[in-house]
C-alpha cells in the first residue's frame, strides 16, 4: 500500500478512495431522499390521502437535510486528506486537479478575503451574533493575518498550491488554533504561538516560491 506522510500524520490511496465511495453512496441517498420527497409532495395533491403524504413528504425532506449534511461534511473530510496528500507531494490525478484549483488566481484572492474577514469578525459587535473564532487570538496577531492577505492579494496567481493550503488551514481548517476554546491565559499564548509559526510557514512558501512563467 501507497502511504503519504505529513506533519506526523500517514494517509494512503486507499484512504481516499474510502472517502471517495462513501461519498459517492451519500450522493446516491441525497438523490434518492430528494426523489421521495418530489414524489410525497406530487402525490399529496390526491385530496384522500393529501394530508398522509404531507407528513410522508416532510419526513422525506427532513431525511434529505440529513443526507444533505453528511455529504457536505464528507465532501471537508476529502477535501482535507486531498490536501494533505498535495503537501506530501502526491501526483494523484485527484491531487493534480485540486492543485490547478488552488493555483488560480480567483481561488488565492478569495482566500485573502478570507483572512480578512476572520480579522473583522474579531471586531464585530453584532447584536444576537455568534463567532465561531477567539476573538483575543486573532486580534493578537492580526496585524500578521493583514500582512499575510496583502502578501497573497499581490501576488495571487503565482503562489504555490502548498502555499495556498497553509494559508487555507489558518482560517478554514477545524484543527486552526484561531478557533479553538482558551479557558486560560496559558492556553491562548499556545494558540496566538501556534498561529504565528503557521502564518511564518505561509509566508515562507510564498517568498521561497518563484513567479510562474
Amino acid at each position: 500500500m501507497r502511504r503519504l506522510r505529513d506533519a506526523g500524520s500517514v494517509l494512503s490511496m486507499d484512504d481516499l478512495n474510502a472517502i471517495d465511495r462513501h461519498v459517492e453512496r451519500l450522493r446516491e441517498r441525497l438523490v434518492s431522499a430528494l426523489a421521495f420527497a418530489a414524489a410525497a409532495a406530487a402525490a399529496a395533491l390526491v385530496p384522500a390521502i393529501r394530508e398522509y403524504l404531507l407528513l410522508v413528504g416532510a419526513g422525506a425532506a427532513g431525511w434529505a437535510s440529513v443526507e444533505a449534511g453528511r455529504l457536505m461534511l464528507a465532501a471537508t473530510e476529502r477535501r482535507s486528506v486531498i490536501d494533505q496528500m498535495v503537501l506530501a507531494g502526491s501526483r494523484d490525478p485527484r491531487c493534480l486537479g485540486r492543485r490547478a484549483e488552488l493555483r488560480s488566481a480567483r481561488s488565492q484572492h478569495e482566500l485573502a478575503r478570507m483572512l480578512r474577514e476572520t480579522c473583522a469578525q474579531a471586531h464585530s459587535r453584532s447584536p444576537g451574533g455568534v463567532s465561531i473564532i477567539d476573538r483575543h487570538t486573532v486580534r493578537a496577531v492580526e496585524h500578521d493575518l493583514r500582512e499575510l492577505a496583502a502578501l497573497i492579494d499581490h501576488d495571487a496567481g503565482h503562489l504555490s498550491p502548498e502555499a495556498a493550503i497553509r494559508a487555507l488551514r489558518l482560517v478554514s481548517s477545524p484543527g486552526s488554533p484561531l478557533y479553538d476554546v482558551h479557558p486560560d491565559e496559558a492556553s491562548e499564548r499556545r494558540a496566538i504561538e501556534a498561529t504565528e509559526r503557521m502564518i511564518d510557514e505561509c509566508r515562507g512558501e510564498i517568498t521561497d516560491d518563484p513567479p510562474c512563467a
